[in-house]
């Protein structure tokens, strides 16, 4: 028997038991986060005959009117070959409408875990009679996160990564090294640099046309990581004046560049390619197995990502493609309403 149950213990919620590169936007710490802005975060956990099976989080985002939005950002997490999706399926739906109730939202976003294949399943249950595709203007949000990201695998010697790299970008990291940028790593007061730090990602926003969170939500983040040292910093520096920086956090065996920002008017001196790559080399360094840029653009959606994105692949690496998000719609009229303003804001 397939059920859901809810969690409030830490050390019953644990998602990298079920897969040991779990997304961080599942851990606990990221809930934390939320919360952390006022935030409502609800944690579960799936059993199949008291067997656990999975895991998730759903974050609730105020709206106008009362209303509210319930996210489970990437993914609810499933066993890898569980079996049971038809039932998985049913369940999930009837809880999110549970949950959803409760929190008067308008509708659920999820993805769907990589083993439940978006078509009719062997049980009967169509995917699109409960759930409704997110449309990929939608994805295009502060508070979502991407269907395409770029990673890079870290099991090749420092040598052999630099040399996968196209030449402009080796060009690039022994230029700004030749121009005496240097890049240092900072694991601890991580708060400290907060003003720096907040200062180039605005710098960056504004350029590249997309939104910030709160300062505030940045601060909660890195006092957060000074708790759970899983993050660093890279900064890159320009006699002592910062111009360039990323924080990367940690967990599993991945690495991740959460934020990152510089200034443009150093960009003859190329330091975020340094910043980058001593990124690179510090997570091999500290054991992890993958280093994970973030969001691109896939030539179907994040169009205005285009720039960054081609920075990112130029550190060699693939694509990861996230499962497609779908909504369960409790209010289909007010749904309407917040895809109709995301839509409008993306024609801008």
């Amino acid at each position: 028997m397939f059920d859901i149950r809810e969690i409030t213990n830490k050390i019953e919620y644990n998602p990298s038991s079920i897969d040991k590169n779990a997304p961080f936007t599942q851990a606990w710490f990221y809930g934390e986060w939320q919360e952390a802005m006022g935030r409502k975060v609800r944690r579960f956990e799936m059993r199949d005959n008291s067997e656990t099976v999975g895991f998730f989080q759903a974050i609730k985002y105020p709206l106008p009117f009362g209303k509210n939005i319930l996210y489970i950002p990437h993914a609810s997490l499933l066993r890898q070959g569980y079996e049971g999706q038809a039932e998985f399926l049913k369940v999930f739906r009837n809880k999110l409408i549970e949950i959803a109730k409760e929190e008067n939202a308008i509708f659920v976003r999820f993805d769907l875990p990589a083993e439940v294949p978006p078509r009719r399943d062997e049980g009967g249950v169509a995917i699109n009679k409960y759930f409704k595709k997110v449309p990929l203007y939608a994805y295009h949000s502060v508070y979502f996160q991407p269907k395409y990201e770029w990673i890079l695998a870290l099991d090749k010697p420092e040598s052999e990564l630099l040399n996968d790299m196209p030449k402009d970008s080796r060009y690039d990291i022994r230029y700004a090294e030749n121009k005496g940028i240097t890049a240092e790593i900072i694991g601890n007061n991580l708060t400290s640099y907060l003003d720096f730090f907040y200062g180039l990602m605005a710098k960056t926003a504004r350029r590249s046309n997309f939104n910030l969170h709160p300062k505030e939500y940045y601060k909660n983040v890195l006092v957060n990581c000074e708790k759970n040292n899983n993050a660093f910093f890279v900064a890159a520096k320009n006699n002592s004046d910062i111009i360039a920086m990323n924080f990367v956090l940690i967990f599993g065996e991945t690495a991740y560049v959460v934020f990152g920002g510089y200034d443009d008017r150093f960009k003859h001196l190329r330091a975020p390619r340094l910043v980058y790559w001593k990124g690179i080399i510090t997570a091999k360094n500290r054991g992890c197995k993958f280093y994970n840029f973030g969001g691109v653009s896939s030539g179907d959606s994040y169009g205005s990502y285009d720039g960054i994105s081609e920075f990112k692949k130029g550190f060699g690496g693939k694509m990861l493609e996230h499962p497609d998000s779908y909504d369960l719609v409790i209010e289909p009229f007010w749904r309407w309403l917040y895809n109709l303003r995301k839509w409008a804001s993306n024609q801008k």
